[in-house]
């Protein structure tokens, strides 16, 4: 029994060799492949691969109802020919997708009206340049118009 504590860290159970086994009948890794092989990828299922039928369905779904119930998934997943978990997975990454689409097109919002306010306040500052040089031209001319009739 104390082997058996020692070699649980170096060494794998029966049920993982079995895992591992079964992984490399249906997914064997060529002899040279970058990916690595560790024990994190053992039993990890493989990534599904949505055909576009499949999206378009469930967007169009989504575009109704972002958050389908277990019923509306199960009938999906028998018609679509894909897991039910698949299809929750499916709809959390959408929402995520929205709620970033969301957060960025708002912030292109911020950034547009911070962009006008400093236009804004760059042709205001401009008018004003404009209205003080108006103002002294006004004054000038007052101050010409004075001297003038005192000379007279």
């Amino acid at each position: 029994m104390v082997a058996e504590k020692e070699n649980r860290g170096t060494t794998l159970c029966s049920e993982q060799q079995h895992c591992y086994q079964q992984q490399q009948l249906h997914h064997p890794q060529p002899l040279n492949s970058s990916r690595p092989t560790s024990n994190w990828y053992i039993g990890r299922r493989p990534r599904t691969a949505f055909t576009s039928s499949q999206v378009n369905v469930l967007e169009t779904v989504f575009q109704v109802n972002c958050y389908p119930g277990i019923q509306l998934r199960e009938q999906l997943a028998g018609r679509l020919d894909l897991d039910e978990d698949r299809i929750q997975i499916w709809f959390q990454n959408r929402r995520a997708k929205l709620r970033r689409s969301l957060r960025e097109a708002r912030l292109r919002l911020v950034q547009t009206a911070v962009a006008d306010l400093r236009v804004g306040h760059e042709v205001i500052g401009q008018l004003k340049v404009k209205q003080d040089e108006r103002s002294d031209l006004e004054l000038a001319s007052c101050l010409q118009l004075e001297v003038e009739e005192e000379e007279e």
